[in-house]
This record gives C-alpha cells, sequence and structure tokens, in this order.
C-alpha cells in the first residue's frame, strides 16, 4: 500500500469534509450528487451492461452466454462516477477509496440479502507482480477486501496473473482477449465452491470471461462478478 507523506496527510484531512464531487462543505459525497451519480438502473440481467429499460438481456450474451452466472455494478462508467474512480485507481486517493469500498460492499450486502448467493468466498482480479510494484497495490484487491469484511464472505487467493499484458485501455473486446491469452493461472482449488469476482471497473467482460472459464472448468459451482462500475457499450468499441 502506497505510503502518504505529511503533505498528503494534511491534505487529505483539509478535504476529509467536503464533497467529492462538487467540493462544497459537507459530507464526503453530498445528497444532491450522490442522488446525481450514474446509477445503473437498466441493464443487461447477466453481464449488467445499461440498455434499455424494456430490454433484459443484452445482444451479446443472447448470442453466446457467459460463462459467469450474472454480474452486478453500482454505476455506468461515465461522468462524475468515472473520475472518482480513477483517483482511487491511479492515485489511492483515501477520500474516494472509502467511499467507493463502502458502496460496493454495501451493494454485495444487499445482493446476498435480497438473493441466494451465499458466496462460500470472493477474490479480486488479479494483478501482474510488476504492476502492483509500480503502482503499490492491486485497486480490485482493496475493493474484496473491504467487501470481505463488511459482509463476511472469505477472501481467497485463487488466481494469479502470471504474464505482463500491459494496459487493456482503447483494446475492443476480441483484442483484449488475444492479449490476455494464457496470462491467468489457478492458485489453489476451487471445486464446488460458490465465487464472487471483484473489479473495479467492467469494460468488455473479456478479463472475466477467462478468469470465470478458468473457474468453471476447475470445478467451481458458479461464478459471479461485483464492480464498481460497468462501461456503457459505445464506449468499449
Amino acid at each position: 500500500m502506497p505510503k502518504l507523506d505529511w503533505a498528503t496527510n494534511a491534505l487529505n484531512t483539509l478535504l476529509a469534509n467536503r464533497c467529492l464531487f462538487c467540493g462544497r462543505n459537507g459530507d464526503a459525497v453530498c445528497r444532491g450528487c450522490f442522488q446525481g451519480l450514474p446509477w445503473l438502473e437498466h441493464c443487461c440481467q447477466r453481464c449488467a451492461l445499461p440498455i434499455g429499460a424494456k430490454e433484459g438481456i443484452c445482444g451479446h450474451c443472447q448470442k453466446q452466454t457467459p460463462p459467469f452466472q450474472h454480474c452486478i455494478s453500482l454505476w455506468s462508467y461515465e461522468f462524475p462516477i468515472d473520475k472518482v474512480i480513477q483517483d482511487f485507481k491511479y492515485q489511492y486517493k483515501s477520500a474516494a477509496k472509502q467511499f467507493l469500498c463502502q458502496q460496493l460492499a454495501k451493494l454485495v450486502a444487499q445482493h446476498n440479502k435480497h438473493g441466494n448467493s451465499n458466496f462460500d468466498a470472493l477474490l479480486p482480479v488479479p494483478s501482474h507482480p510488476l504492476k502492483r510494484l509500480l503502482r503499490g497495490y492491486n485497486q480490485a484487491h482493496v475493493l474484496a477486501r473491504e467487501v470481505s469484511r463488511y459482509c463476511s464472505i472469505p477472501l481467497i487467493q485463487a488466481v494469479k496473473k502470471s504474464r505482463w499484458t500491459g494496459s487493456q485501455q482503447g483494446l475492443g473486446r476480441k483484442a483484449r482477449l488475444q492479449n490476455l491469452r494464457n496470462s491467468f493461472q489457478l492458485s489453489r482449488p476451487v471445486a464446488g465452491m460458490k465465487l464472487l469476482l471483484v473489479d473495479d471497473v467492467i469494460t468488455t467482460t473479456s478479463t472475466a470471461s477467462i478468469i470465470s472459464h478458468m473457474l468453471m472448468d476447475a470445478g467451481a459451482e458458479s461464478v459471479s462478478l461485483a464492480s464498481l462500475a460497468r462501461t456503457p457499450q459505445h464506449m468499449t468499441t
């Protein structure tokens, strides 16, 4: 985890009582900004792709059923939540981290309460050791750890990334799948387990699909996804 110097700590303290989005004094996120976030209300029931209100399953999932059971996400990856996620992902800003972790943990807890998931364990989408070294942390692991604590679901490291693939940003689904080929390895048994795979943003589901295939081939009973945000289709091509 990155070490914060005294100046960064002082700045975080100064900004602690300002809204992440509008900067006004008060709560970490004021009511108006909270309500105005791009909440994911109408989405594919399988992969959470933002779609029209009358649609249930997106065209992609109708053509080819994904290996994961379903996906839950909080927001469409658009302004202004995209900036806060980037602040957490690339700069580890504490206020952004606290807000995002709390909201994802609540989403998973609510899903468990109203559904029948009863996950046996959750696991983060892994990052390559070199990327963790350069960045200082894996944002998916930070999210998964907080969800694990809040929901009392065991956190396991069942998959590792064994090959450096560089950034996926700007790549379409086919290019992402090609880039990720043979880059993940199973690191522990998962047979018979209901698993929840945690990531910050799901763009094309290519990473989630590859990992889900691996887990299901290893005998997992089911794999579901949880993320902060899901990228709209017009932004994935």
